[in-house]
């Protein structure tokens, strides 16, 4: 599981939300929060939704897709979990898509 993370929001504001992660300084990702379809989804650089992982918003419920998901990404299931549910978090505080969270676990 991750010790720290950074997600920085790289799209333009509009929904879907495009989020740029770094994992313990060393892993990066993307994924999309969506607010129309109320998931957050693992993507590619540019936006295009791929590898699987999915969290859907009111519920909760996390969905892996394929049988290697993680072939297309170096970022684990848990630590998509974690990004997913601190975003979801932290969106519904704001009641808009947050422009950068950092958490640090010791």
């Amino acid at each position: 599981m991750a010790h720290s993370f950074q997600l920085k929001l790289t799209s333009d504001g509009t929904s879907p939300h495009l989020y740029r992660a770094l994992v313990d300084g060393t892993t990066e990702a993307f994924i999309i929060l969506n607010e129309e379809s109320a998931t957050v989804n693992l993507a590619d650089p540019d936006g295009n939704i791929s590898g699987g992982m999915q969290l859907s918003i009111p519920g909760g419920q996390f969905k892996l897709a394929g049988e290697n998901p993680a072939g297309s990404t170096s970022l684990a299931v848990e630590d998509f979990k974690l990004l997913a549910a601190h975003l979801v978090s932290q969106w519904r505080k704001q009641g808009k898509a947050p422009a950068e969270i950092r958490k640090f676990f010791s």
